[in-house]
């Protein structure tokens, strides 16, 4: 069995990988245009974050579904917390090249929502 690493085909390169990732683009293009929409919003973490040493819980992490299976574009802002402390994100999914969009949408949640907030450790500014 090869390992990884020593593989010389990168799947950027590798004409399988490039045609799976195609054929991903190609259903979720599908369904954002039956459902008529121009993005896709999920929670960034579906549960909330491991306590330390805890093996157990579900780890949740969903920024690695739908972004670089695709290779479309996606980007995570704060949505608010989880149990008063552990800051959790909200993401924000779409077509290739719709950045602008994406950054305009994160910004207008941003500044509506307010979620963000610095540390107990953050020095006051002066």
């Amino acid at each position: 069995m090869r390992n990884a690493e020593a593989s010389q085909v990168r799947p950027a390169n590798d004409g399988v990988c490039k045609e799976v990732q195609q054929k991903r683009g190609d259903i979720v293009i599908r369904a954002m245009d039956e459902a008529g929409v121009s993005a896709v919003v999920y929670p960034t973490w579906d549960n909330p974050p491991r306590l330390i040493g805890d093996l157990n819980t579900p780890a949740g992490d969903n920024s690695q579904t739908l972004s670089p299976g695709t290779g479309f574009p996606a980007i995570s802002v704060p949505m608010g917390f989880v149990r008063g402390e552990f800051p959790c994100g909200i993401t924000f999914f779409g077509r290739a090249w719709s950045e602008s969009t994406l950054i305009k949408l994160a910004y207008s949640f941003e500044q509506i929502a307010n979620h963000r907030r610095a540390p107990a450790s953050t020095p006051s500014l002066k």
